[in-house]
């Protein structure tokens, strides 16, 4: 898989407004933890982003993770 520099830092822009927009709706999420959650459930922005695979099940989990507090 080959990603341009470019498309890697939009990627990685949308991955942290993702982000953002779980720790809005959960304060209680480290900026780490967001992330990592925008990752795994975004797998194909995530592997641009980060060059490699990403588990690609794990997007009703992080949806349960979410909602539960």
């Amino acid at each position: 898989m080959k990603v341009r520099v470019v498309e890697k830092e939009e990627a990685g822009a949308v991955l942290w407004r993702i982000a953002g927009e779980y720790k809005q709706s959960r304060s209680d999420l480290t900026d780490r933890l967001a992330l990592k959650l925008a990752i795994l459930s975004n797998p194909e922005l995530a592997e641009c982003y980060l060059g490699c695979p990403v588990r690609r099940d794990a997007a009703d989990e992080v949806r349960k993770f979410l909602m539960n507090r």
